[in-house]
């Protein structure tokens, strides 16, 4: 994400005031086990943006979002209790934080911390047994962790390959979605579940 030395806008060994990116990829996330059973969220697309402001020589600050459209399924862990059919799921994480990269040649490396907040929106989650829980949207403290590569064929554009780790924090157990799921979503405080993102995309420095 930064170049090293003082040169001209322009040349090679530039170092970027700004830097502007759009990504996309695929993202994976691990099963959620709640009081009544796992929820399985099943793979999809991500898309997402970026603006790094540079703060120190290889240092940036860095604003992020991305989004995934997925769908999501409520599995019961009591024979007695239904299960639900797949529903869709709207992830979207909003994120700030620090990336230190190094540059050698028209190869960067980098890795990065972000916090922030995920947003979770769910559609209503429809039973088996015909009955629907009403769900809605809830927004949770989030942190990810990012490492990939940008390659500089042409200044000032660059192409970045990055893999990402995207973690949803509760500080306190409740509902997986918010309103009034019932007791079967409720989650323990902690982290209910991991997602990995791997994505490409186009840098343009200014």
């Amino acid at each position: 994400m930064l170049g090293t030395g003082t040169a001209r806008a322009g040349t090679p060994d530039e170092r970027p005031v700004a830097q502007l990116s759009g990504i996309a990829g695929y993202q994976l996330t691990s099963t959620v086990y709640t009081a009544g059973g796992t929820i399985s969220v099943n793979g999809a697309p991500t898309y997402g943006a970026w603006l790094a402001l540079a703060l120190h020589p290889e240092v940036d600050f860095e604003f992020l979002w991305t989004i995934s459209s997925t769908q999501a399924r409520f599995v019961s862990s009591t024979p007695a209790a239904p299960s639900a059919f797949p529903s869709s799921l709207s992830v979207n994480y909003f994120q700030f934080g620090v990336t230190k990269s190094v540059r050698s040649g028209m190869i960067e490396s980098f890795g990065e911390a972000t916090a922030g907040l995920v947003l979770l929106s769910p559609d209503p989650v429809r039973l088996t047994s015909g009955d629907a829980l009403a769900v809605t949207s809830t927004v949770q403290f989030a942190f990810t962790l990012a490492a990939g590569l940008r390659i500089r064929f042409i200044e000032p554009l660059a192409v970045v390959l990055e893999a990402r780790l995207l973690v949803p924090v509760y500080f306190g157990g409740g509902g997986f979605f918010a309103g009034g799921g019932g007791a079967v979503l409720v989650v323990s405080a902690g982290i209910p579940c991991v997602q990995g993102a791997f994505s490409g995309g186009l840098v343009l420095s200014f």
